[in-house]
């Protein structure tokens, strides 16, 4: 049940109350005055034997009420603006909260008082002073989201570009090639420039996604996960496996999977000790995409910054999909378990 809103009184009923209040208040202290005066002038003539004619209480009756109306107008005067002095006190209140507003300070709240039109006022001083607050915190967050997409997605672009220069000092090293090799190295490289076109498509574009339904993505994973291994087979011993109780389908954007295993590519690449295996498997957990790769860590040594980079992208993308990313090493042995539930 929704609260009814109060009904607002009008600032000037509120004003015109006091005035009235202040009125009926004077008025009885001038009754007072006058009433109880000439009491306690009776009171002194009749105990000290003083006679007065009509005309002496004529004069002492004018005499009360002079005293009394100049007694009762003071009293109004000072009723009034003791009473109207809280209104003008908050006026004031709510001027140092829009002074405060306008200086760029938006955590500053005005005190609600009374139901009238200095409350919607102050109400919507502390709206406009909300609203700038979170405005001021959006534009903080996507300013540094957006600086996060750079960051991540300039170390994406490194790596297929890494790749190309792989590729092109090996053709370099190579005397003679025969065109089945040409052929074969020039595929890579046109495969590398085309992610990195898309890559820089999405910085350009402020990281615009762009998934799409896949009814057997079962396909989509083993493909990038040939992928995987076409990169490393050379190097590394390979260990794959895929657990897939049947096929699966869902949404994904491909450039955002290759992107995922590009970087376990070039972490394996740089921090895994050749000469013990590498594990990639793949399987189905809950509705969603469990991927999971383990490696030695060469020598010990701890990641670099380049190393974080390429989790926190991987995270990212994870993100996207409402999974999570779990990475860590234990007794020189490195695993990273991506999960990717909104499928």
């Amino acid at each position: 049940m929704t609260e009814k809103p109060r009904r607002r009184r009008k600032l000037t009923h509120e004003l015109l109350g006091l005035v009235c209040l202040c009125l009926v208040l004077s008025f009885l202290l001038y009754l007072f005055i006058t009433t109880f005066g000439r009491v306690l002038i009776e009171e002194h003539c009749f105990q000290n034997d003083i006679v007065m004619d009509e005309f002496d209480w004529y004069d002492v009756d004018n005499t009360l009420r002079g005293v009394g109306f100049a007694v009762s107008a003071v009293f109004f005067t000072i009723m009034f603006f003791a009473l109207f002095g809280e209104r003008l006190a908050y006026i004031r209140k709510i001027t140092a909260g829009v002074e405060i507003l306008r200086d760029g300070n938006y955590g500053k709240r005005v005190e609600l008082r009374g139901r009238n039109e200095l409350t919607e006022l102050a109400e919507a001083v502390n709206y406009l002073s909300e609203s700038e607050q979170k405005l001021k915190e959006k534009e903080k967050r996507l300013y540094k989201e957006r600086e996060e997409l750079i960051r991540t997605l300039s170390h994406d672009i490194r790596t297929p570009l890494t790749s190309i220069m792989s590729y092109t000092e090996l053709l370099n090293q190579k005397e003679t090639l025969t065109a089945e090799e040409q052929k074969e190295y020039l595929s890579l490289v046109a495969k590398k420039t085309e992610q990195i076109k898309k890559l820089t498509d999405i910085l350009l574009d402020g990281g615009h996604r762009e998934p799409s339904f896949f009814e057997d993505a079962r396909l989509l994973f083993e493909q990038l996960a040939a992928e995987f291994e076409g990169e490393l087979e050379d190097d590394f011993a390979l260990l794959t496996a895929f657990s897939y109780a049947r096929a699966f389908s869902g949404n994904f954007d491909v450039e955002e999977l290759r992107r995922i295993f590009d970087n376990l590519i070039s972490n394996v690449k740089k921090y895994a000790e050749p000469s013990a295996s590498v594990e990639l498997s793949i399987s189905q957990k809950d509705g969603g995409i469990v991927i999971r790769q383990s490696n030695r860590i060469a020598n010990n040594k701890p990641p670099s910054e380049s190393y974080k980079m390429g989790l926190y992208s991987i995270r990212r993308i994870a993100q996207n999909y409402g999974g999570t990313v779990e990475a860590h090493d234990e007794n020189g042995t490195f695993e990273i378990i991506i999960t990717l539930s909104n499928i």
